[in-house]
């Protein structure tokens, strides 16, 4: 089997693949639609969604220049409120530096296209590089959860390869960038990652290589997960006959950029 030239690859679909070869290839491949509950409660779970929702959209219109008080006086919802006040602790308007809410890069890697979307990046007068990440989650994972993550791995390369591409700048440092997971529930302990160097190559090969890997398989080839308590949060898991029983949503780190399609601009590098 050999992706077509357009494929995009993402954070989303490429942990896909890590978490069970064959999602990806049902997810992304053939496009297959299942009618599998993800997680149970289920309004809970469709409630969190919501309120992640509102979150993203009133960072987004605050850094539209939206006037606070006409974005605080349309919240409703306790939660979202505590959230809301909880970011505007941050401050980010009295900060110097560039800011870009809801920014999209894809560049070229790897023969195919590599995707981010930023919920926000400041670049302060220093040349500091920061990747926000809002994570609307009720729980905060441990911190070795998210560097393993595929988001940790292509945040930061992306934007690596982006600056030093527009800038026509090869010898960009790395370590010029940090990554910020921050949680509105738990606004005092942010998960921060620095990138160097040595991680960025170690990114790249790596990619690279599960890039390569993707391509040559065949149907055959894309097996399902042996780590089964995967499948209990996995809409194919009766199609998989790996159960009908939807695991527990307070038991799962709920991805936000999971429940959004991309809007690609192919004019970003």
């Amino acid at each position: 089997m050999t992706l077509p030239e357009t494929f995009i690859f993402t954070q989303q679909n490429l942990q896909d693949y890590i978490d069970c070869n064959r999602r990806f290839y049902l997810r992304e491949i053939l496009k297959l639609e299942w009618p599998a509950i993800e997680s149970e409660p289920v309004r809970e779970q469709e409630e969190l969604i919501l309120l992640g929702t509102q979150f993203h959209l009133l960072c987004q219109q605050f850094f539209l220049g939206i006037p606070v008080e006409d974005l605080s006086d349309q919240i409703t919802n306790l939660e979202l409120q505590v959230w809301w006040q909880n970011f505007l602790k941050l401050d980010f308007k009295s900060l110097n530096g560039t800011l870009s809410s809801e920014k999209l890069i894809s560049i070229p890697f790897a023969g195919f296209r590599l995707a981010a979307k930023y919920d926000l990046l400041l670049r302060d007068l220093n040349g500091k590089n920061f990747i926000y990440d809002w994570k609307t989650s009720k729980h905060q994972p441990q911190r070795k959860y998210l560097v393993e993550r595929m988001q940790s791995k292509i945040y930061p390369l992306v934007i690596s390869k982006y600056i030093g591409a527009k800038r026509f700048d090869t010898d960009f440092n790395p370590e010029s960038i940090d990554m910020i997971y921050w949680y509105p529930a738990f606004p005092n302990t942010p998960i921060s990652f620095g990138y160097s160097k040595v991680q960025f190559e170690a990114d790249q090969t790596g990619l690279e290589k599960l890039i390569y890997e993707i391509n040559k398989k065949k149907e055959p080839d894309f097996v399902l997960t042996e780590r089964e308590k995967t499948c209990s949060y996995c809409r194919f898991r009766s199609l998989c006959n790996r159960g009908v029983t939807a695991g527990v949503s307070d038991q799962q780190e709920i991805d936000f950029q999971a429940t959004n399609a991309f809007n690609f601009d192919f004019e970003a590098l």
